[in-house]
């Protein structure tokens, strides 16, 4: 399975979650307004997983949905119409358009972040929309979908203000917005990012081949340290206590571990502030006290000496190196360290 089909998987289920969430809120039956969702849907698929590479094909198809997508509402609204809740269905479909980059193996880390809270800000927005009481019930899908989100950025952008003023806010729509689920899926989408950095590559961006299950290795005899390198006994000892007698039983990427440790601490913390937040608030607390304590044990640790390595043989001159030997007349090399 390769790096972009993984994780994709990962990434798209959060901005699906909730564009068929508000699809389903407000109206299936409603064609146009579907239609639009699910063509940016598919464009965005399309070009993500690479079934159309022509760059020119590519862009100009981005172009097209943000014509089709920007002009009905800047020449239509208020009015409805079949363009009208075609183009408020590609607004709705909209992060799928950019939301390969949050996966694409050529995207920078910081295109990856970018495309990635891009598409989970516009899930908020599209959930806090879902609890917006249309001002024209009866109206079309499209138009009451475009309503309640010029409702909820004008309320945040209002309290906001209100906010900076020093005041107080009447209302933050964004504040009140919350759902489990797609806090889940958001936190499945950042680690599906967080993997696809610390998959193993070249210097040339080639992805190296790994596995999720560890393959066992058969034991080989540690070859003997030629006696031509010249090595101290001391250099020797500690040679052979760093040296894996055996190769790596595992085929993880590296550090995927403490991804993993890092990423079940951070799901626990975010459901226990959402089940009880002042038990999470003070376990944070005590948390962060714990980690500096710890960190500080380790640092304050002193490396002790291994293998003799800083003890210098007899007849041994740091300035101008090992001399003439006083039994058999020859001379040890000079070894740099």
């Amino acid at each position: 399975m390769s790096d972009r089909l993984w994780t994709a998987a990962l990434v798209y289920p959060a901005p699906l979650y909730v564009g068929l969430l508000v699809l389903g809120h407000f109206g299936w039956g409603d064609v146009a307004f579907s239609l639009g969702f699910f063509l940016a849907l598919g464009f965005g698929s399309v070009t993500g997983f690479g079934l159309l590479r022509r760059p020119s094909w590519v862009w100009v198809g981005r172009l097209f949905f943000v014509l089709a997508g920007v002009a009905p509402i800047g020449y239509g609204y208020p009015l409805s119409g079949y363009l009208f809740d075609l183009a408020c269905g590609i607004t709705l479909g909209a992060p799928f358009l950019w939301l390969e980059y949050a996966w694409h193996d050529r995207s920078s880390p910081a295109t990856k972040v970018i495309a990635l809270e891009a598409a989970l800000f516009f899930g908020v927005l599209g959930l806090a929309t879902l609890s917006v009481v249309p001002s024209s019930p009866g109206g079309s899908a499209g138009r009451q979908f475009l309503n309640a989100l010029a409702h909820v950025i004008a309320g945040q952008l209002q309290g906001l203000a209100a906010v900076l003023s020093g005041g107080t806010a009447t209302s933050m729509p964004l504040e009140s917005t919350l759902d489990v689920v797609f806090v889940c899926l958001g936190g499945l989408a950042l680690a599906g990012v967080v993997l696809s950095w610390i998959s193993p590559r070249t210097a040339l961006e080639e992805s190296l081949p790994w596995s999720w299950v560890g393959t066992r290795a058969s034991p080989k005899p540690s070859v003997p340290i030629s006696e031509e390198l010249g090595l101290r006994p001391g250099q020797r000892a500690a040679l052979a206590t760093r040296t894996l007698p055996t190769p790596p039983s595992a085929a993880w990427p590296p550090g995927l571990g403490s991804v993993v440790v890092a990423s079940l601490l951070v799901v626990g913390f975010v459901s226990l502030t959402v089940v009880a937040p002042t038990v999470a608030l003070l376990s944070l607390v005590i948390g962060a006290a714990v980690a500096l304590v710890a960190v500080a044990l380790v640092l304050s640790r002193q490396l002790t000496r291994l293998g003799g390595l800083s003890a210098e043989p007899a007849g041994y001159d740091t300035a101008t190196g090992p001399n003439r030997a006083e039994e058999g007349g020859t001379t040890r090399p000079n070894l740099q360290r």
